[in-house]
């Protein structure tokens, strides 16, 4: 009868493989955890981005119906929207049409920006976010 050695003590044959294995796993872990943490943080500053745009897009909005089409006042709301918000509105691509609008006519603003997302191991790309929101005008001419 053979006497096999007690698992974990000294004569046991597979203690080493034990030590191994964390080795392995304090080494790969990382390199495995760490991108896709950053990937989340990353997913997550686009989502408040796109929330941002769509705020600043339905003020602008609100504003063209309010004044009735396309303006200093429209252009200033966004940008106040956008920079509450943490983005640079000098960024932004803004479009409003019509510019001049009749009563219940529809007003269209529309804004644009690239973001870059960048996650180590994956790359470095550009994400273009737009937001649009519709609404009528209030303003009889």
């Amino acid at each position: 009868m053979t006497v096999r050695p007690r698992p974990g003590s000294r004569d046991d044959p597979r203690r080493w493989e034990r030590g191994i294995a964390t080795v392995e796993a304090v080494l790969v872990v990382p390199l495995v955890l760490v991108p896709v943490l950053l990937a989340v943080v990353v997913l997550g500053r686009l989502s408040h981005t796109r929330l941002v745009l769509d705020a600043a897009a339905a003020a602008g909005a609100r504003q063209a119906a309010v004044v009735g089409g396309d303006s200093a006042l429209v252009r200033s709301r966004i940008a106040t929207e956008l920079s509450d918000g943490g983005l640079d509105p000098s960024r932004a691509r803004i479009v409003v049409e019509p510019g001049v609008a009749a009563w219940g006519e529809p007003i269209r603003v529309q804004i644009a920006i690239d973001e870059q997302a960048a996650i180590p191991f994956a790359g470095k790309w550009a994400v273009p976010l737009e937001a649009a929101f519709v609404t009528r005008s209030e303003v009889t001419r």
